[in-house]
């Protein structure tokens, strides 16, 4: 059986102090894969290193997160689409509407989702 953790942001700077150790550690548990969901643009370098530092086991996704659908959407979005026509990746996320913190950008991040879904269906 192969073990995938489909969601995981080990990228962030909360692991700054021991990416590699977590990551090492995640793999000797048994865990071949590690999809990588994107946040938005300010995470992208770090989320991009990840999977050249471990590219057997860590893989990114492209998107913009709900609760980063924000006054410059619109360019996260540019970001996200001029990233899926020219790298590669598995899937496109982190995506969807969360209005569990904050409802001020609801019409926003429905505009950002469908745009999202439809890039993911080219």
């Amino acid at each position: 059986m192969i073990f995938i953790d489909s969601h995981t942001h080990l990228y962030l700077n909360e692991f700054d102090n021991d990416r590699q150790t977590v990551v090492n550690r995640a793999i000797a548990d048994g865990i071949k894969y590690m999809m990588l969901p994107a946040i938005d643009k300010s995470t992208f370098s770090s989320m991009i290193q990840l999977t050249e530092d471990f590219p057997q086991n860590c893989f990114p996704m492209i998107g913009l997160h709900p609760t980063s659908v924000e006054e410059n959407y619109k360019e996260e979005l540019a970001f996200v689409e001029n990233e899926l026509q020219n790298n590669k990746y598995v899937a496109v996320g982190e995506i969807g509407i969360d209005l569990y913190w904050d409802k001020t950008y609801a019409e926003q991040q429905k505009f950002a989702f469908r745009k999202q879904l439809n890039l993911a269906k080219e």
